[in-house]
């Protein structure tokens, strides 16, 4: 993978523990008077990730934003998170090393 794919992959990771972070805030913050289309929304990106290792932790934490299950939604993000997490720093490493 080039540097430039692996860069614009890099921002798009940012961008989902970003949106990922915002959600977990607002669920600590409001825990069950959370607002799921609101968080629905917010992670319109995670939606869209395509990604084998994650594909089934995103389809599970979409069944408990459906379900307005706060706190299983919030256990999930923070799995999701740490992956993400992950992610983003093997490709800071395979990027430096390019």
């Amino acid at each position: 993978m080039s540097v430039n794919k692996k860069y614009f992959q890099l921002q798009d990771l940012i961008l989902i523990k970003t949106s990922i972070e915002k959600v977990i805030l607002h669920i600590n913050e409001r825990k069950e008077r959370s607002i799921f289309s609101w968080i629905d929304k917010e992670l319109s990106g995670l939606w869209n990730f395509k990604d084998e290792g994650l594909r089934n932790d995103i389809e599970e934490v979409k069944k408990y934003v459906k379900n307005e299950d706060y706190i299983k939604t919030k256990e999930k993000l923070q799995l999701i998170e740490k992956k993400i997490e992950e992610k983003i720093n093997q490709l800071y490493r395979e990027m430096l090393n390019y």
